[in-house]
């Protein structure tokens, strides 16, 4: 007599042999390749080589960061400096200004003085010719 219990038995077996025989007929066995003894030696000694290459390059980059972290370090260090010196010029450029003006003023000065004292001297000349 068929009963529940045994109606589930068999389509759960049912079920279980159909994905076993899909998954068994799906699986693919690798492929399997044979080398020399020799050639297994030049393949370990390319890789050793690729290896030893792969560390000096590496070697060579992490040098090559530090000399571009120094670089770095450098421009900004120069960077600073040109502010500062680009601050200078402009406040001697700046003292330079102000020289250059007290000196154009001193020379009008000395320039009214000297028109100053001709006058004096043509006048007092002509006083003194005027008074003989």
């Amino acid at each position: 007599m068929w009963t529940l219990k045994s109606t589930i038995r068999l389509f759960v077996s049912a079920w279980l042999l159909c994905l076993l025989l899909a998954c068994g007929s799906t699986a693919h066995a690798e492929t399997m390749y044979q080398i020399s003894e020799e050639e297994l030696t030049t393949l370990e000694q390319d890789l050793n080589q690729l290896a030893k290459n792969n560390e000096t390059k590496q070697q060579l980059l992490t040098e090559q960061r530090e000399q571009l972290e120094a670089v770095q370090k450098e421009l900004t260090a120069s960077k600073v400096l040109n502010e500062a010196t680009q601050k200078s010029l402009e406040r001697a450029n700046q003292s330079l200004t102000e020289l250059e003006k007290e000196a154009r003023h001193k020379v009008q000065v000395k320039a009214r003085q000297r028109n100053l004292w001709i006058g004096a001297t043509a006048l007092m000349m002509y006083a003194y010719i005027k008074g003989k």
